[in-house]
């Protein structure tokens, strides 16, 4: 399972949601009825959360929100190959050594 999208509006990640499912991505949704205890406990626990079932479907999700949501699609987690340190998507270079990401 892999986060792929969370709002605090609940509609919409449930738009998101229908959007991947429609394009057969099986997906799960997080924290759908916590809205009730924001307050009581941290609100990033109760964030509403899409995940999709299957890593392999990253990049066919990521597509199709950044076409909805008009936002440039995220890539996956990375792990440096030269030092192993793990580096979220959104960096071009190792933050521990500067090596980039291996190349497929």
């Amino acid at each position: 399972m892999l986060k792929v999208f969370e709002n605090f509006d609940v509609n919409r990640v449930g738009q998101v949601q229908s959007l991947l499912e429609s394009h057969g991505i099986p997906t799960f949704l997080k924290n759908q009825f916590t809205a009730s205890v924001m307050g009581d406990i941290p609100f990033v626990e109760v964030c509403p959360q899409l995940f999709i079932l299957d890593e392999r479907d990253h990049d066919a999700a990521s597509r199709l929100m950044a076409a909805s949501l008009g936002e440039a699609p995220t890539r996956p987690v990375w792990t440096c190959p030269t030092c192993g340190t793990n580096l979220e998507g959104q960096f071009d270079s190792c933050w521990s050594c500067g090596s980039g990401p291996a190349m497929p």
